[in-house]
């Protein structure tokens, strides 16, 4: 599958929710786990329907910090998912207080701090990996509560099913936006002019 890049315009519409579990769908989503798993520099922790032209409202992520470091990480599947619940105030990096940049690997190369709720309940339906091999997978709703950078990540890819990208709150709420410089951090100054572009 190929990750499409803004200013893509499936990337900016609202995506349509899941009515039709056949193997046309299975097929999708062990393809899109493919891709995410698969992508290097940069690596991903998320990979949203509308990131590969399809505007279904599903996205795989890989959660956990030893999940995400692991050479065969386990992914959890999100089919119209809906933040139910989420905590009174929001951060910009992780809940120590550190600094973390989001990046997108649809708009490659720029990363920047975003406001996110440092938790959220989500009520999503699901699968196990091992059910995608099943003639007949089962999917299952379920509730949970995600904290710190899974919520962060989850946020993101949720906002990708309503046609946002994180450089929106960067225009809207007046943030740095960096290119990685590999040993440092490099502000866009025209980041009005560049980021209009998306």
């Amino acid at each position: 599958m190929k990750i499409i890049t803004a200013p893509h315009p499936t990337l900016r519409q609202v995506a349509a929710s899941v009515a039709v579990f056949d193997k046309k769908f299975f097929a999708f989503l062990r393809e899109l786990t493919d891709t995410l798993i698969k992508k290097e520099k940069p690596r991903g922790v998320g990979l949203a329907a509308p990131q590969v032209n399809k505007s279904w409202r599903v996205f795989v992520a890989v959660l956990g910090e030893t999940n995400q470091d692991s050479d065969q990480p386990v992914v959890e599947f999100f089919i119209n998912p809906k933040i139910t619940k989420h905590s009174q105030n929001k951060i910009m990096g992780l809940a120590d207080g550190s600094e973390r940049f989001e990046g997108c690997l649809s708009i490659p190369k720029l990363y920047g701090p975003v406001p996110r709720y440092e938790w959220v309940e989500m009520e999503y339906q699901s699968l196990k990996p091992s059910e995608l091999t099943k003639k007949a997978p089962q999917i299952i709703t379920k509730f949970a509560r995600f904290t710190d950078f899974d919520a962060r990540v989850l946020q993101h890819e949720l906002d990708h099913l309503d046609g946002i990208l994180f450089t929106d709150y960067s225009l809207r709420e007046n943030l740095p936006v960096y290119i990685d410089g590999g040993k440092e951090w490099v502000e866009v100054k025209n980041k009005k002019e560049i980021l209009g572009l998306l």
